[in-house]
């Protein structure tokens, strides 16, 4: 009898350990369901979020376009008005006001953007982080070497930044060259 009672304890511990089994089996599977559903809610937030940044990203480009478009619009205006009420051949002088003042119009537009337009000054010391070589001229005085000796075009700046170098013709001093003037 020990012997069968010994037969049945262990059918019954397997049994035990069979159930407890599936017991933990079906804890385990419940809790992947749980996992499961919490991935498939992140992933939800995820897509959500990731919609309404490509909405914030479209609106920031579009409110940035716009610091361009409306002086641009503006511009158009003016130069249709002004096309409109020429009458007699202008002047030179009148001609070059006309156009300094489109450029001040374009200067104003990137101004709306951050960008302020900078001028080199003749006789300062050629900086080449700030400067655009457009050509070169003959210093009459060693002192005059490397500097800047005339403005062709004007820079623009965003803050510290140059968005694009000032043009200008540097002053290079050439003792040969000043040996035969004198």
């Amino acid at each position: 009898m020990a012997r069968g009672s010994g037969v049945a304890v262990d059918g019954a511990e397997d049994a035990g350990a069979g159930g407890e089994i599936a017991g933990l089996a079906r804890e385990f599977a419940a809790a992947l369901a749980r996992e499961q559903e919490l991935a498939q809610r992140r992933e939800g937030v995820i897509a959500r979020l990731h919609a309404e940044l490509e909405d914030l990203r479209r609106g920031e480009v579009e409110r940035a376009l716009d610091l361009v478009r409306h002086p641009l619009i503006r511009l158009h205006d003016q130069l249709l008005r002004q096309a409109a009420s020429l009458g007699a051949p202008l002047t030179v002088e009148e001609s070059g006001a006309l156009l300094r003042a489109f450029a001040d119009e374009a200067a104003d537009a990137l101004a709306g953007t951050g960008v302020e337009r900078y001028t080199a000054r003749v006789g300062e010391p050629y900086d080449p982080a700030r400067h655009r070589p457009v050509g070169r001229d003959a210093a009459r005085t060693p002192e005059e070497d490397r500097t800047v000796s005339g403005v062709v075009s004007a820079g623009f700046a965003a803050g510290d930044r140059v968005v694009r170098k000032a043009g200008v013709l540097v002053a290079r001093w050439d003792p040969g060259a000043a040996a035969h003037r004198s």
